[in-house]
């Protein structure tokens, strides 16, 4: 393709892009659509950034893993956030994956949640969706989890409307 200029610009095959859509609170089944390592800042600390799309085609949602950082409390979060994806994704090797690729293409449940307020470079208060948590393909919701663990009991305290 050459370029002759803007008013030659024929756009008649090009399909609109929609944009990110980030995901609102819920639960979806999503795919990992891209996954890399990043440094943070320049400098020694490393995460791997993992770009997810909703199955359903309701959005999608990036989740940042500390996989190696100065602060050992962010590093360990970011490690059990990752095996946590890993084993609900049912990746062939959680324990030592190997290749960043092949976070690629795997799907797990998440369970989207309302993440803490941060304030941005002007001052205003800002709060996104973020995973709160990878679910297994059984676990479709977060009270699912604690289900299993209680023998599927629940606490039944919602008004009877009679």
């Amino acid at each position: 393709m050459s370029w002759n200029g803007f008013g030659d610009l024929d756009l008649t095959k090009v399909e609109a892009d929609e944009g990110s859509r980030r995901l609102g609170v819920g639960t979806y089944t999503v795919k990992c659509v891209d996954a890399k390592v990043e440094s943070i800042n320049d400098g020694p600390n490393k995460r791997v950034v993992a770009d997810f799309k909703d199955e359903g085609g309701a959005g999608d949602i990036r989740i940042n893993f500390n996989v190696a950082h100065n602060n050992a409390q962010a590093q360990e979060i970011g490690l059990r956030q990752l095996k946590s994806f890993l084993v609900a994704a049912e990746h062939p090797s959680p324990d030592k994956p190997g290749d960043i690729s092949s976070l690629k293409g795997l799907t797990c449940n998440v369970y989207v949640g309302m993440g803490k307020p941060w304030r941005d470079k002007d001052g205003n208060e800002r709060q996104q969706t973020e995973i709160k948590r990878f679910l297994t393909a059984d676990e479709s919701t977060p009270a699912a989890k604690g289900k299993a663990k209680t023998g599927g009991a629940e606490k039944l305290d919602d008004e009877i409307p009679f």
